[in-house]
């Protein structure tokens, strides 16, 4: 079965290798990415894409580890992780951000507190047409 929880995995939500998900996902408990995600991902835990899982969403979470590969922005009120098999095309908002050695990153930075975080960086963008001055010293500045 694709999808499981079960308490040998500490309460950790597995979306299987064989998975296809299209639409809004929501979860409050940690969750590991194996397979494939579309659309959008609201998260309140630890999730992490694994090396071969594939999210083509924008992810707004606590704490976001990317092994495999995601195309959309990164919001995380705690930490975002790039590990060295992972690939991001995509923003990241974060005030705390790890890119290891090998990673593979094509997006803009901005380290901000998790009540800064909160706000959609998506929609802003979309909807100012360009990127804020915030944002623009946030990336350069730190």
């Amino acid at each position: 079965m694709p999808i499981s929880n079960s308490e040998s995995t500490g309460g950790t939500s597995v979306l299987g290798p064989s998975l296809r998900f299209k639409g809004k996902l929501h979860a409050d408990e940690d969750l590991q990415i194996l397979g494939r995600v579309e659309g959008s991902i609201t998260h309140t835990k630890y999730l992490t894409v694994g090396p071969k899982g594939h999210v083509a969403a924008n992810i707004n979470g606590h704490i976001i580890v990317v092994k495999g590969t995601v195309e959309g922005d990164l919001i995380a009120g705690t930490s975002v992780a790039i590990t060295q098999s992972g690939h991001l095309t995509g923003d990241i908002r974060s005030p705390s951000i790890s890119i290891n050695e090998g990673a593979d990153f094509n997006g803009k930075i901005a380290m901000e507190t998790e009540r800064s975080s909160r706000s959609t960086l998506h929609s802003e963008q979309r909807a100012s047409g360009d990127d804020s001055t915030e944002d623009t010293h946030a990336a350069k500045g730190r």
